[in-house]
C-alpha cells in the first residue's frame, strides 16, 4: 500500500463520515494547504485495515519481566547490592541517586522504583519478597548458568553482572530463554 493510500486511510478515519469529505495527501511538495473534495460515485473509498483487537497475553509475573522493567529505574552498580550517592555540587542541587544490582533492579520492577529507598531494605528481604511474587525460591532453585556454573538463581544473577560483566539487558534475555 502506498504512502498516499495510507494517508488517505488515516484522513478518512479522522473526518466525520457523514460530511462526505475526505482528506487527500498533498500531490506536490510545494503544496502546503490540505485539499478537500466531495466523494463521487467514480472514486472508490480507501481501504481501511484495522489492527487486530486481541493482543497476545504476556505473563508479567516473571523474573525476566520484573528485571526488564526495573533496570530502567536506576543505573547499574557492580560489586554491591544498592549504592546510595549524593549528586550535585551546590546545596540546592543536591539529591540522592540510587544504583542497583540485578536482584535489586528486579525488586524495583516488581514493587516500584521507591521500594529500594526504604531504610529496612535488605538483600534477604528482597529475595524473599521476589520469591513470593514469582512463585519459586530464588535462593533454593538452582540453574545452570550460561558460564556453566550450577548455583541458585539469585547468586547466578549477581555473579553474571559482577564477575562476568554482563549487562542487565543480557541477563533479561538469558532469564527469558530459560523460562524464568
Amino acid at each position: 500500500m502506498s504512502t498516499r493510500m495510507k494517508l488517505a486511510n488515516v484522513a478518512t478515519r479522522m473526518l466525520d463520515p457523514s460530511s462526505g469529505r475526505q482528506l487527500l495527501a498533498p500531490t506536490t511538495r510545494q503544496e502546503l494547504s490540505v485539499s478537500y473534495y466531495h466523494s463521487s460515485p467514480t472514486t472508490s473509498p480507501p481501504i481501511i485495515i484495522d489492527a487486530p483487537s486481541t493482543a497476545v497475553p504476556v505473563d508479567t509475573a516473571t523474573l525476566s519481566n520484573y528485571l526488564r522493567l526495573g533496570r530502567m529505574y536506576h543505573p547499574l552498580c557492580r560489586h554491591a547490592f544498592v549504592e546510595k550517592r549524593m549528586v550535585g555540587y551546590y546545596h540546592y542541587e543536591r539529591c540522592v541517586a540510587y544504583r542497583t544490582c540485578a536482584v535489586a533492579a528486579a525488586y524495583a520492577g516488581a514493587f516500584g522504583p521507591q521500594s529500594i529507598e526504604r531504610p529496612d531494605f535488605s538483600y534477604s528481604m528482597a529475595v524473599w519478597r521476589l520469591s513470593q511474587k514469582v512463585g519459586y525460591d530464588l535462593n533454593g532453585r538452582s540453574v545452570y548458568g550460561p558460564t556453566g556454573r550450577y548455583q541458585p538463581i539469585a547468586e547466578e544473577m549477581m555473579q553474571l553482572v559482577d564477575k562476568d560483566y554482563w549487562t542487565r539487558e543480557g541477563l533479561v534475555e538469558w532469564l527469558a530463554s530459560v523460562g524464568l
